[in-house]
């Protein structure tokens, strides 16, 4: 009884053994692609309609970092700051602060350009004025939870350096002349110039 034990525990450790080994490759193992990483910052404009009160436009920088985990998918952090001066007439500025992250998709890539669609969420700032009465205004800021969707392309350059351009549609809050924050719909476009710190 006590051989059949040690033969059949012989047995399973030969069998287990055979398993555990990996097959034999017949070539070179594959090179394992690491993740690229670029920086963008240029020129940013929001349309920023106000109920009741017209619409604003804003200009400012943009200022991004970008992660690229495939050639297909990758990730984002976008920071923006845009100014008005004298909105609606009431002789105070007006700025809209954004912070915003999300995943990024690239459905097509030609050559020296890529398309790109994205998600964004994270937090907005927006700092304003509306009319009330005659000479009155309400001055007010509000900070929300903030998102956007939108897309573009990218076209690359001389060596590291590449162009993008994008346009969002961009949720942030705004106070209105009855001092509610109400949830705001704004279209961003920006035009930036990307440096690819590593390549994959």
């Amino acid at each position: 009884m006590k051989a059949m034990g040690k033969i059949g525990f012989l047995v399973f450790a030969l069998v287990a053994t055979a398993l555990g080994q990996s097959r034999a490759e017949t070539g070179p193992a594959a090179a394992a692609a690491a993740p690229a990483f670029a920086v963008s910052a240029g020129y940013t404009y929001i349309a920023m309609p106000i109920p009741s009160a017209g619409h604003v436009d804003l200009n400012g920088l943009d200022l991004s970092g970008h992660v690229d985990v495939s050639s297909r998918w990758g990730a984002t952090v976008d920071a923006s700051y845009v100014r008005a001066s004298n909105i609606l007439g009431t002789g105070h500025n007006s700025y809209v602060l954004s912070l915003l992250a999300g995943p990024v998709f690239y459905p097509v890539a030609r050559r020296n350009t890529r398309m790109f669609v994205r998600v964004l969420a994270g937090a907005g700032l927006v700092d304003g004025a509306v009319p009330v009465k005659n000479t009155y205004y309400l001055h007010g800021w509000v900070s929300r939870f903030s998102d956007a969707v939108g897309g573009g392309f990218e076209r690359s350059l001389s060596g590291p350096f590449a162009v993008r351009f994008s346009a969002d549609y961009l949720r942030t809050s705004f106070v209105d002349s009855a001092a509610v924050a109400r949830v705001q719909n704004n279209l961003r476009a920006t035009v930036s110039v990307l440096f690819r710190i590593r390549k994959r």
